[in-house]
Formats: structure tokens, sequence, C-alpha cells
């Protein structure tokens, strides 16, 4: 009967999400009848791809990883999406083609004189910005001689603590060092002219791009077809079957000062949620934890869903699960996710654009000296440009709708954009664009099982590459959900208590 069928409930229809509902309601078609197959309900409180799933460059490199942490995740992860283009017809369905990619060092002008900033203990807006290239890739450690996408490095060893000076670099532009240099008319649509170096570090055969909104979409219609049930609501708690929480008594003694001391109650059903404020929501906590799954998810709309196993795959909203009663054991060292504003342009240009991706770095700016910007022409005509982030000291809003972006930093963008490319225009495009990618403080991402809990997992953290790899993590999820081990990858990597 279908009420008897095991639930697994995926938080988040970003990429990460939406891969795992993807190939997990894949696998278990392949090995379950119809009738007796999992449910898989995913789960989004506003629209699939509404943050960096859908704002961010789409970028691919198969090598950029190479000598790090996420080097295996990587290199599979470039081929998965070949696979799921072929199959899929992805050229067509979400914009994927293999792309030359190249590195420039541009010279211009400041379009404004330098400004001193007054020394304060409160950092200004200007103070916090950074580039995607500086905060999220900065320098890998690559041998200089190393050639950048033919052969890579030997894996670092040594301790987790060495590994972490340089787990930054699994998402770093590579070395330039030994890279020889292309003319400048190689990409004719910057102004040669200010090009002071031109460097290819990616071809066809290395480097690609999708459209992350098309094809978290696309993904997520495969899935439904497959039986992946959509629900939009608003996760609020997560509670566990059997949990009593504890109930706290204070007393004052003789002499003023305060104790506590906490008990449980042997009726779990008559315990009542603390922080539960109506008699309505409490009913719904002592019915959800008397309840046969291992786990209830609470929503906001009202209708609970009991579940066997919940991924957690919200992003840089991922640390909302620490609120949630079943992840109590998880602390807030171990997910250390913040999101890292970045803004972006999309722009229309005046001819066509040959499928080449540029990371240039301007010369001549006015804050640090330097700036970074990353342009991605795309198939249907338009050219994907980012590159002001702002280093947020907070968490991002709750809703990704509201507006985030910073008209100081878009402008800047813009003009930037504008003073490196007589290709591009403004006459039709889109701008006051932003997104939250989603940060490890570490530079990876946590793909991991709850450790000690009876079907929690959090998949998040995956910074600017999470569209290359949010497939193989979802493969890999699935592998964790559907067989209790991931035999496709290594995940110890990633592991939730790694570093804590």
């Amino acid at each position: 009967m279908a009420a008897d069928r095991e639930t697994i409930v995926v938080i988040g229809a970003g990429i990460v999400g939406v891969s795992t509902a993807y190939f997990t309601a894949k696998r278990l078609a392949e090995e379950y009848a119809e009738g007796a197959r999992p449910r898989v309900v995913l789960l989004e409180q506003c629209e699939p791809g509404c943050s960096a799933s859908g704002k961010s460059g789409g970028f691919l490199a198969r090598h950029w990883s190479d000598g790090t942490d996420t080097e295996q995740l990587a290199q599979f992860s470039y081929d998965l999406h070949a696979k799921l283009a072929a199959e899929h017809g992805g050229a067509e369905q979400w914009g994927y083609r293999p792309v030359d990619t190249f590195c420039a060092e541009i010279d211009r002008i400041p379009v404004m004189p330098a400004k001193h900033h007054k020394t304060s203990h409160t950092r200004t807006e200007a103070e916090s910005v950074v580039t995607s290239i500086e905060v999220i890739a900065p320098r890998s450690r690559r041998t200089p001689s190393a050639p950048l996408v033919e052969v890579a490095p030997a894996s670092p060893t040594g301790s987790d603590d060495m590994q972490q000076t340089g787990t930054h670099g699994s998402i770093a532009v590579p070395d330039l060092s030994g890279v020889k240099e292309v003319p400048a008319s190689t990409v004719p649509w910057l102004k040669g002219d200010l090009v002071n170096t031109l460097r290819q570090v990616g071809n066809t055969s290395s480097t690609a791009q999708v459209d992350p909104l098309r094809l978290t979409r696309t993904l997520l219609a495969e899935a439904k077809a497959r039986g992946v049930e959509y629900v939009r609501a608003k996760v609020i708690d997560v509670a566990e079957t059997g949990y009593r929480p504890p109930l706290i008594e204070f007393s004052v003694d003789s002499k003023g000062y305060g104790t506590h001391t906490a008990s449980w109650p042997s009726d779990a059903v008559a315990a009542v949620e603390p922080a539960a404020s109506d008699a309505g929501r409490a009913c719904r906590y002592n019915k959800a934890r008397a309840g046969r799954r291992p786990y209830v998810v609470l929503l906001d709309q009202g209708k609970d869903i009991p579940a066997d196993r919940i991924v957690v795959a919200c992003g840089a909203w991922a640390t909302a699960c620490l609120r949630w009663e079943a992840f109590r054991e998880v602390t807030a060292s171990q997910i250390p996710i913040q999101g890292l504003r970045a803004h972006y342009l999309l722009a229309k240009p005046k001819t066509p654009i040959p499928a080449q991706a540029v990371f240039a770095e301007i010369n001549g700016t006015v804050y640090s000296g330097e700036d970074a910007i990353e342009m991605y022409p795309r198939p249907d005509g338009s050219v994907f440009i980012c590159g002001e982030a702002l280093d947020d000291p907070e968490m991002p809003p709750h809703n990704p709708f509201e507006p985030v972006y910073s008209k100081r930093a878009t402008a800047r963008l813009k003009q930037i954009v504008n003073d490196v490319s007589s290709a591009l225009t403004f006459d039709i495009i889109q701008y006051g664009l932003a997104c939250h990618l989603p940060v490890h403080a570490k530079g990876i991402p946590v793909i991991s099982r709850v450790p000690s809990s009876k079907g929690l997992f959090i998949a998040a953290g995956h910074g600017c590459w999470g569209i290359l790899n949010g497939p193989a993590t979802g493969l890999a999820v699935s592998e964790l959900l559907v067989d209790g081990a991931c035999t496709s990858l290594d995940l110890s990597n990633f592991r939730l208590d790694r570093w804590y």
C-alpha cells in the first residue's frame, strides 16, 4: 500500500537537491516495482533554482581542482555533465557546450578618483568588496611547470590541518606561470589595446558551460517524470519520533542564586514542545513524535510529511537545519556555510560572440588596485558577467527573491565591462542582480550522513563550483539513500565530522 511505502524527503530545489531527487528516483525505478517504490518528495519554499543554482555562470572545468580535496568529485561530475547532456539533449535543453577558456590581464583608467576611507571599526560596503576569484577561488598551489589541463599534480599529503590550508584551492583559477601567451586578437570581443596578456587555460576538451537555471529545471522535470513529488512549502522543523525534549525547572535558593534541573517525561506523547506558543503546534509535535516513521517534516502549510530519510540541500540556507529538532546533534562548526553575495549582469552583445569564457583581471581600479570579472557568452546570444562580490557578515535573507544587490557594486561592474569590451552593449540588459553562493569556511562542501542518525544527510557548501559538482553530489547522495554507501566516489573528504 502507498501509505506503507518508505519516504525520502529532499529539502531544497537547487542543483544539488534536484540532482539528488533525480538520481534517487532513477535508481529506485531500476530496483523497485512501481507499487513498492519508496516516495521521493522534493521541498522548496520559493522556486526551483531561485538562488545560486539559477543565477550563476554555469562554468564547468574538469581539471581546475586537480591536486585538491575535490579533484575526484570535479572530474567525475564534469564527465557526468556530458553524459546527462547526451542523454537528455543538453545542448538544446540547457545550453550545454564545450568552450575555450582564457585568462586576461587588462589595463583600464579608473572611472573615479581613489578614496581614502577613514579608519573605523565598522566595515563599510566598499571595504567588504571582494571578487569571486579572490575569495572563492584564490590561486592554487600548482607547480609552475605543471600543465594546466593534461596532467594532475600529486595529491597533497599530511594532516587535515595541512590540507585545510589549500582547500580553497579546490575552486581556484589555475596558476598561469607555465602557460604561454596567445595574441590578444584570439578573443576579438575584448579591447585589444587594453589587453596586457592573454593566456588560454582551457579548451573544448576540458572546459564547458551550461545555463544553470535551465539545467536545474530540466532535471526537475525529468525527476517528476520518474515519480518525484515536488512540494512548494517552507520547512519549519523536523521532529524525531520518540524524542522526548527535557522539561527544565528553575528555582532560586535562599541566597538568591538560580538553579535549574532537567528531566525527561516518561510518556513521549505527553511531552510538550517548549518553543510552541499554541496548543495546535504542540499537538503537531506530539503527534509527530508518536508516529511510525523516524522523522516528521513540519511544513508552514500545516501538512506534515512522515519521512524515513531526509537530505538537507539548501545551499546558503543549509544552517537552518541547526534549529530543527532532529538535527540537534549537528553543530554550527560542522557546517560553517555562509552566503557570499555575488553580483552579475546579463548583457546583449552587438554582434555574435564565440564560445569563449574569459576570466579577466582588471588593473587600475579604485579600491584595491585590482579587480576581476568573469564573462561567459551563451548559446542564446546573451553574455553572463559576474565579478562584484560582497563578503556579507550576516546570513542571506530568508527569501531568495528579496532584493539583495548593491547599487554601487552593480554600477561598478557595469562600467568595468563597458570599458574592457566594445562588443557588449547595455541597450538590452538585466542588471541589479545578485545571489548568495554557499561558501564553506574550509573551501570544500559537506556531503555526508549525520553521524549516529537514523537517516539524516547534508549536502551543501559547494561555493562557486556548485553547478559543476552538483550532479555528482546528487548521484553520490542517491547511493547513500538507496544503497547505504557511496560506491561511485570517495566521500571521506566531505564528511560532516572531518574538521570538528
